[in-house]
């Protein structure tokens, strides 16, 4: 158990200081800078990885809510290179600052070493925060780029 608590620990660092691609398998699409509007290609995204099961946090301390968590946490890695790549933060103000809650919590429940902890679920405890931003980041994130790209 503490193994694979250390792997996926791992995973969510490394989802903040190195990232991925955003696996359409063609890097040369993501390079490149586009006038299309984000949120037509990333509220989809965003709104398939949120997509999980009700009740998979419930306990979040829990390996299958971590692993969730972290295919949240890659996609909006994806989605803020993507912002930067594009050239558009000053354009996406709002997008940036959810960006950046996002990220915060999911360094804070890595921190916080929720993922094992029996007790990351008890009052008191940060991980249940930690959890909840990161899980609503998402539609967040979706309302955030719609909101930013409005005439």
């Amino acid at each position: 158990m503490r193994r694979t608590a250390a792997t996926a620990t791992a995973v969510l660092i490394a989802v903040l200081t190195v990232g991925c691609s955003s696996g359409d398998g063609d890097p040369k699409a993501d390079a490149k800078p586009t006038t299309a509007k984000l949120s037509t290609k990333w509220g989809p995204k965003l709104d398939t990885v949120t997509a999980g099961e009700k009740a998979v946090c419930n306990q979040v301390g829990d390996q299958a809510c971590a692993e969730h968590l972290t295919d949240i946490a890659l996609v909006v890695g994806d989605l803020e290179r993507a912002v930067n790549q594009a050239g558009d933060s000053a354009v996406y103000p709002r997008t940036v600052a959810e960006l950046g809650k996002v990220n915060a919590a999911v360094e804070a429940y890595t921190d916080h070493e929720c993922l094992g902890d029996e007790n990351a679920g008890i009052e008191g405890s940060p991980c249940p925060d930690d959890a909840q931003t990161i899980l609503t980041g998402g539609k967040t994130l979706t309302l955030a780029l719609q909101a930013d790209e409005a005439p």
